[in-house]
């Protein structure tokens, strides 16, 4: 009954604190990295063993003051044998700490989760470019597995612990091993080898390419939808596209009485689209908007996608996105660079078969490089479902390829990047114009 008394305790003041902030649960979620449904569980008093962080992550949301943050989590820690999960334990930080809000994510959110929950989903990898938030859906996932008891385990890359050694860590339980980050290159035999050792382990690899490994299942992750041209005129429909909530998200973290009205949608909408829907991109765009105005932010992107490092005092490295874009483009063979150095000239969309005749190769051979172009995520699917599908190369992609083309000398004509643990370097050929 005591146990009662306290998980209704906390979800009446979390729900008082949250009115009075005049926020929905959708807003304190988009402001945190707790999902809508957990933020209603918790205020309905249905979650028997409320996690300390989390209640900190909302403290954080509402932003309240030590006061009133020392009231809530004493509500937590008056519950018998509170304490971190058992899924917070493991290698590597634990992924539900980092901040900021998941957004515009449910339907990739809900079939991550159904991946992992699967009878064949013993290895699930989560493949894109970097920036697009790959780590963050796998955070928001594991986040959902340890809540039903789940063990978690999480390996950032640089983390000095080989995979064949982590078979001897994980306990016989249902355990879900994130690799953050992972270099898939070479990795397919040890990542077999451990779950042939462990039956019960399922693994979670955040990628910039597929592990190889038999029975592996891939989420493709693109970036977030972008305004549709014109979508600027109802500022209140522009609100709910996916990459314009993420943006205001992180204007309001720093402005909180930022609203998008008639005066800057039309910059946000092209910063979006410019930013080509990156989570990582617009979180810099954010960021930078405490000291410099939208239109100053739109002037700096429309030179260059790349011209918004990551804001001082931030984690992110400052060039980060190109470096993983390059790391990226030098996993693709000289066949594959060629054909998008050619559709990379045009920013309107094509087809596979108008691809294949603008490079000069079979529709079959084009069939194949787009396939691959899209698992990597250099290329965004424009029309998923109609009957000829159309694509287009990201933004950011564009410009590294004409930054290419204007300053051979600058980028050497080449791209780099590393062919597997021995960190042995190919190098390919940028295809000319």
């Amino acid at each position: 009954m005591n146990d009662i008394r306290t998980r209704q305790d906390l979800g009446v003041r979390l729900r008082d604190h949250r009115l009075r902030a005049g926020l929905t649960q959708r807003q304190l979620a988009d402001l945190t990295t707790v999902s809508v449904r957990a933020i209603r569980n918790l205020e309905q008093g249905k979650v028997p063993s409320p996690r300390p962080d989390t209640v900190r992550l909302l403290a954080d949301g509402l932003r309240l003051g030590p006061t009133q943050r020392e009231t809530l989590l004493d509500a937590v820690r008056r519950r018998p044998g509170t304490a971190d999960h058992p899924g917070e334990q493991g290698c590597g930080p634990t992924p539900w700490l980092a901040r900021g809000p998941l957004i515009g994510r449910d339907a990739e959110v809900a079939a991550l989760t159904d991946l992992l929950a699967q009878p064949g989903g013993r290895l699930v990898s989560v493949v894109g470019i970097g920036g697009v938030g790959k780590s963050h859906l796998a955070a928001e996932a594991v986040r959902r597995a340890a809540a039903d008891g789940t063990r978690v385990l999480w390996r950032a890359r640089g983390e000095e612990i080989p995979v064949d050694e982590l078979a001897d860590r994980v306990p016989g339980e249902t355990t879900v091993l994130v690799l953050d980050d992972a270099e898939t290159a070479g990795s397919a035999d040890r990542l077999g080898a451990l779950m042939r050792a462990r039956p019960r382990l399922r693994v979670l690899v955040t990628a910039c390419a597929p592990c190889g490994v038999p029975g592996e299942q891939i989420l493709r992750l693109a970036p977030l939808p972008v305004p549709a041209p014109g979508a600027e005129s109802a500022p209140e429909l522009l609100a709910q596209v996916p990459s314009v909530r993420l943006l205001c998200a992180h204007i309001r973290a720093d402005n909180p009485l930022f609203r998008l009205d008639d005066s800057d949608a039309a910059v946000v909408a092209e910063l979006c689209r410019r930013l080509d829907g990156l989570p990582r991109a617009l979180e810099f765009a954010g960021g930078w908007a405490l000291v410099r105005s939208l239109a100053e932010l739109l002037a700096e992107v429309e030179r260059s996608p790349f011209g918004l490092t990551a804001p001082p005092m931030t984690a992110a490295p400052s060039r980060d996105l190109m470096v993983r874009l390059r790391r990226t483009l030098g996993r693709l063979n000289p066949a594959g660079v060629s054909f998008l150095a050619t559709v990379a000239h045009d920013y309107r969309s094509w087809s596979v078969a108008e691809a294949a005749t603008a490079v000069g190769t079979s529709g079959a051979d084009a069939a194949v490089i787009v396939f691959t172009l899209v698992t990597y995520g250099l290329v965004r699917p424009e029309s998923p479902g109609a009957d000829e599908p159309r694509f287009s190369v990201l933004n950011h992609v564009r410009h590294l390829y004409a930054d290419a083309r204007r300053e051979p000398r600058r980028w050497g004509a080449t791209v780099m990047h590393r062919t597997g643990p021995e960190d042995r370097v190919r190098t390919v050929a940028v295809g000319e114009s």
